[in-house]
């Protein structure tokens, strides 16, 4: 009995943050792809018996050629669906790093006001150094009495 209210817990929840998301906030695509997958590698195989089937009704070499393309047929067509459905999840990903890198943007903007200040107190950063320090950071002379 647990088991079967956790299951209609986790479905009410499903239902509540995907599927009624009418702010958009969580993608319900990156779920339903490896459904999408499995559904083309359980409707793939009766698809290309009945296209062998029909290339029957056309002749028996016609048939017996489906017959042997029919696994190159299938396998084209899985690793095609799986490309495309690998592009997809790399789409929203992506997706989902840009928004994370948006938000870091706020961020760095906030801190670039500090450097603002800092263009306005480092001439005077001079100033407040230990003469030693000062005469080291100082460029040697070079004129025509400097010593080389």
């Amino acid at each position: 009995m647990n088991r079967i209210g956790a299951l209609i817990a986790s479905v009410r929840i499903y239902l509540r943050t995907l599927l009624f998301d009418v702010g958009f906030d969580h993608y319900i695509s990156l779920q339903i792809i490896p459904l999408v997958y499995l559904l083309v590698l359980v409707v793939s195989p009766p698809a290309i018996a009945w296209l062998v089937w029909l290339a029957f009704g056309f002749g028996t070499a016609t048939g017996l050629a489906a017959v042997f393309l029919a696994p190159f047929v299938f396998l084209a067509w899985v690793s095609c669906c799986r490309v495309v459905l690998e592009l997809l999840i790399v789409v929203f990903r992506i997706t989902d790093q840009l928004d994370e890198v948006a938000v870091m943007r706020e961020s760095v903007d906030k801190l670039s006001t500090l450097s603002e200040v800092t263009v306005f107190t480092r001439p005077l950063t001079r100033f407040l150094k230990p003469a030693s320090v000062r005469d080291r950071d100082r460029p040697p002379p070079s004129g025509p009495g400097s010593r080389r």
